[in-house]
């Protein structure tokens, strides 16, 4: 069962990094809005969509982990 999982565990771990990354780009995107007094409303919406996708991918990340690691 173990080598069943390990290709979605590859793609979960590349998604992770990913949006990862996306999330630091976001925040990074924020911060200058921030500095030349735009309006930041939407930046800090796509933020939250970004966490989000990240935590639904963290968890399936570690479920995948924990049934890989499993007898």
């Amino acid at each position: 069962m173990n080598g069943s999982l390990e290709e979605p565990l590859d793609a979960v771990n590349r998604l992770v990094a990913e949006t990862e990354e996306r999330r630091r780009d976001q925040v990074r995107l924020i911060a200058r809005l921030s500095e030349s007094a735009r309006c930041t409303v939407l930046a800090e919406r796509l933020l939250r969509e970004v966490e989000c996708t990240l935590t639904v991918a963290r968890a399936y990340q570690s479920i995948l982990q924990s049934l890989n690691e499993s007898p």
